[in-house]
């Protein structure tokens, strides 16, 4: 029988920690921009991105990244117009949830129940469905997706590879994939692009962040507030020192208007100045960002 060494040593050998992080070393990983976190909103109305811009635009705060989860078959062609627009004249990153995104939608017994994982699809139609839906989306300008499906996610990289969508499309792992370990994170990373993002299981502790850094610089998208249960604020400066490159999620919830949202956002802006100044945050129109074309954009 293996020894415990032997499989600690054994496993270090495949390029993944023999443990977690528990020295907390520096990342020394950033986005190509020098940059070392990045904020990501989640409004989900035209009248959300608008409310929301507008004061982000009021009170000085950078919003790198919209990540929208209502889903694309639930908005029109001009709704998803006018987000690209938005996100655009910002110089903000937009990812759209294909399909029903998260919701629990299908016409199975399962998702009446909630037995159903949220974006998983059931069946060959309904991976037909989002990725006619992500194509949809595609065609109007949108350049970037998250994705809560193995199925859809490989197939979105092969359509990606033969130019079916941009070259320039970003896609985001969702957390509901429940990615909780290195080596969970070293096999998606393995099979996405160096600007695509991964989004790991929610709650991560400072130690399992440090030691999932350490098998690939892929941007992590981390959880600093999710649905009032989870709220990271005061560890905002450390999660950035340690897992550069991030992108940090600010989930509150929906019942929240946009304005108040943002004022949590830009708190964890505030920590991260005050307790780590040497972290960068990246500026509008950072060129790895994932900015929607306009509306018909050849590829």
């Amino acid at each position: 029988m293996m020894e415990s060494e032997e499989i600690r040593t054994y496993v270090k050998g495949l390029g993944l920690p023999s443990g977690d992080g528990y020295e907390l070393p520096t990342s020394g990983k950033t986005f190509p921009d020098g940059a070392h976190f990045r904020t990501e909103e989640l409004p989900q109305t035209v009248e959300q991105y608008e409310r929301m811009f507008s004061f982000a635009d009021e009170h000085g705060y950078v919003v790198n990244k919209v990540t929208d989860i209502r889903g694309v078959m639930y908005d029109s062609d001009e709704e998803i117009v006018r987000k690209c627009e938005l996100a655009r004249e910002h110089g903000c990153e937009l990812i759209l949830g294909p399909g029903a995104s998260e919701s629990s939608f299908d016409i199975s017994q399962q998702a009446e129940m909630g037995k159903l994982t949220a974006g998983k699809l059931r069946g060959m139609d309904q991976l037909f469905l989002a990725v006619r839906s992500m194509v949809r989306a595609a065609e109007l300008g949108c350049r970037g997706f998250i994705l809560y499906d193995e199925g859809l996610l490989a197939l979105a990289l092969k359509m990606r590879r033969d130019g079916k969508l941009a070259p320039e499309t970003k896609f985001k792992v969702s957390s509901n994939l429940c990615i909780s370990n290195p080596a969970a994170l070293k096999f998606w990373a393995d099979s996405l692009g160096p600007h695509d993002g991964i989004n790991p299981i929610r709650d991560l502790t400072l130690p399992m962040i440090s030691a999932m850094r350490e098998v690939t610089g892929i941007p992590l998208d981390l959880h600093i507030l999710w649905r009032g249960k989870i709220a990271r604020i005061m560890e905002a400066p450390e999660i950035v020192r340690v897992g550069s490159p991030v992108y940090l999620k600010n989930a509150f919830g929906a019942q929240l208007p946009p304005e108040e949202r943002c004022k949590y956002g830009m708190q964890v802006v505030r920590m991260i100045n005050q307790y780590n100044p040497s972290a960068k945050q990246s500026k509008p129109g950072a060129e790895d960002l994932a900015i929607p074309a306009k509306p018909g954009a050849k590829w």
